[in-house]
């Protein structure tokens, strides 16, 4: 039988080759049914659905795994249960007569009431005067303001920051709040899981073994930590807020680290903008973080102390707009459209990060070619390559138009091997003026991911003063920048525009 090969010898490579074949075939194609079923059934905005198809023609692995952890636009579940907390919500409201303390609004400007009834449509609150308020600039300025605060605090202090960095920053914040919580003062504070990803596990126990509470916003790691709004990975929550006894507020866009001190050597010197608030718009911002703690801890904020009878002696009408993905409208892109659209002077625009959506974009090159003053403030250098390259793809109708761009110099943030010294910094300032007419600081830039995936939130107010001190700023901010013409975006050579055009193309996915 020497030399004689059995009948399975023969059929083994056979059957080997036909299950390779068959697996490569329905591999291929699952991968095009995720393509043509998920993808282009999905309601979507056709340029997601092309960047989604491009990314997982370039990438199939990769790609699949990408869209499975952020694609999906799953936000009804999310919406679904925002909705049973806003019930809940409504409840303390009610209780608290928080509706009949939002104060009646002047009307000065024929634009107004328009303006008003749609940002009021598409928030939890509405629109209140007799509001101060008070541009701070650096986070220097607004720790400082906000330090004054807590220590006066009587009741409460609510703390609600997307990044909390375990720092000298971080850890002076920690104590401080722990010395209040040992004074008697509740203390509540929410940071959000991925931005606050640093944070040891125990960071805030010594907070809550003085009688405070600390929460996490859509933990990265669920198993670790229960989340109860289950969802995309990428649902961030990158609301800033401090309220203090109900009386007191901040916002803006200053997280808490030593970056925003300009301690952070690769960083430089860090350009932001906050915005403290008294008077009723204050219960704007405390809605919103009792609605953001209650999503996250499933915990109903019902002390007295925390919707009290505002003081009405300022002069300002603010209305706050909370912006996320459990919203149909994503109210703070469509209050800016509204802005824009009826521009008549100026639009005043600075924002760390640029890609707008195509009809942010098109309002914009509008209001331009009528005449508008329409001016970007942007980094020379984000910290983010793919937003970076995608930002300048937008330029040359943006240009055209009549827009002006201008790069805030920046030596401050560099390649990571390069190591000349730093010189103007980042620019983070999420500011907008338009005309002499209304004003905005708040937590969003003028990118997709804070219209869509993002929980946001702004303060728009209405105050001639203010305003203008917010252009004056502006003005002040362009000092340390160099404008972006024509004639140099004609000088990028191929390759540099390719990046580009392939970063724009991936731009709805950002």
């Amino acid at each position: 039988m020497t030399g004689r090969t059995s009948p399975n010898q023969y059929h083994a490579p056979v059957s080997d080759a036909v299950f390779h074949v068959l697996l490569s075939v329905g591999g291929v194609a699952l991968h095009a049914v995720m393509i043509a079923v998920v993808l282009l059934a999905d309601r979507r905005q056709p340029s997601a659905t092309l960047a989604w198809v491009f990314a997982l023609l370039l990438l199939p692995f990769i790609g699949v795994v990408a869209y499975l952890l952020i694609g999906t636009t799953r936000a009804r579940r999310v919406a679904q249960h925002t909705q049973r907390c806003t019930k809940r919500l409504q409840l303390v409201l009610e209780k608290h007569d928080v509706s009949g303390r939002m104060h009646e609004v002047s009307m000065h400007d024929p634009r107004t009431p328009g303006f008003l009834a749609l940002a009021e449509r598409l928030s939890t609150t509405r629109a209140s005067s007799g509001n101060r308020v008070a541009m701070l600039v650096n986070a220097a300025v607004a720790y400082r303001a906000m330090i004054e605060a807590v220590e006066a605090a009587q009741e409460h202090v609510h703390v609600q920051f997307y990044i909390i960095q375990p720092d000298r920053t971080g850890f002076a914040l920690r104590d401080r709040l722990i010395r209040r919580a040992n004074d008697g003062i509740k203390i509540r504070v929410l940071c959000d899981g991925l931005g606050s990803g640093r944070l040891p596990s125990d960071f805030w126990q010594p907070l809550v073994d003085a009688g405070g509470e600390a929460a996490v916003f859509h933990p990265v790691f669920r198993w670790i930590v229960p989340f109860r709004r289950r969802d995309r990975v990428d649902f961030r929550n990158h609301r800033k807020i401090v309220v203090v006894d109900g009386k007191v507020g901040f916002t803006g866009g200053i997280n808490i680290g030593n970056e925003y001190l300009g301690l952070d050597p690769d960083m430089g010197q860090w350009r932001d903008t906050h915005l403290s608030i008294e008077g009723p718009a204050v219960l704007g911002l405390q809605t919103a973080f009792v609605e953001d703690w209650m999503a996250a801890t499933g915990r109903v904020v019902e002390d007295d102390g925390c919707f009290p009878v505002p003081d009405t002696s300022g002069t300002s009408v603010v209305q706050i707009v909370d912006s996320g993905p459990d919203r149909t409208w994503s109210p703070i892109a469509h209050v800016f459209m509204q802005a824009y659209a009826t521009a008549r002077d100026r639009i005043w625009i600075t924002s760390p990060y640029f890609v707008p959506s195509p009809e942010i974009y098109e309002t914009l090159i509008t209001a331009a070619l009528r005449g508008v003053d329409v001016r970007l403030l942007l980094p020379v250098r984000a910290d983010s390559l793919l937003v970076h390259l995608a930002a300048h793809s937008y330029y040359r109708r943006l240009l055209d138009a009549g827009v002006r761009i201008y790069h805030y110099e920046s030596m401050g943030w560099r390649w990571r091997r390069r190591r000349q010294p730093a010189r103007k910094g980042f620019i983070h300032a999420k500011t907008l003026v338009v005309d002499d007419w209304v004003g905005t600081i708040g937590s969003s830039n003028m990118d997709m991911r804070s219209f869509k995936p993002n929980f946001e939130l702004n303060a728009f107010v209405l105050d001639r003063a203010f305003v203008q001190a917010l252009a004056t700023q502006f003005r002040a901010d362009l000092q340390d920048a160099r404008e972006f013409t024509s004639a140099e975006l004609a000088q990028a050579g191929i390759p540099k525009r390719l990046m580009w055009q392939t970063a724009r193309l991936l731009s709805p996915l950002l």
